[in-house]
């Protein structure tokens, strides 16, 4: 951040912030329009409470969505409208996978060790894991959830290993 001109940063939270935004925006409006409950379902990131070295504008987003969170959910509770969030660790998106792909297997194998290391679960989440949890919290079963992050990270925030630590 000392180096980086501060729009430049500014711009990096805008686009890991604006979406959600925007997003709650639109389904407030829409939910308070047809008279009726819904429920909204924010995706953060472990990095909103733990950021590692490197993440400083999308750890400050993913943070600031968790407080979007929790202040929609207090503005619009009481008009029915519940709002959470889910907090994923490293998930084995197609990116992800494209990444090991990219890298020898030697490398990608210490690659898979060390997100072992970090997920007290041992292993990454599959997008399903994380589809599900937003599942249930857009579900009846979840009518009395608001306000609330979930991780959905393996216990890696709890462990709180930074895989980049100095000693």
């Amino acid at each position: 951040m000392h180096s980086a001109p501060v729009a430049e940063v500014r711009a990096l939270i805008a686009a890991n912030l604006d979406l959600a935004v925007v997003g709650c925006a639109t389904a407030v409006r829409a939910f308070l329009a047809a008279g009726g409950p819904g429920a909204i379902v924010n995706v953060t990131s472990h990095q909103a409470a733990r950021p590692v070295p490197g993440s400083l504008p999308y750890a400050t987003a993913k943070a600031a969505t968790e407080g979007l969170t929790r202040a929609l959910a207090i503005e619009y509770g009481r008009r029915g409208i519940r709002v959470n969030a889910v907090a994923p660790g490293t998930v084995a998106t197609g990116r992800y996978r494209d990444f090991l792909a990219s890298l020898d297997p030697a490398e990608a194998a210490a690659v898979e060790r060390q997100l072992a290391v970090l997920h007290p679960l041992g292993r990454v989440a599959e997008p399903a894991e994380v589809a599900a949890v937003v599942a249930y919290l857009l579900s009846d079963e979840a009518a009395f959830v608001n306000g609330a992050t979930v991780p959905v990270d393996g216990g890696r925030t709890v462990l709180g290993l930074d895989p980049e630590a100095r000693e």
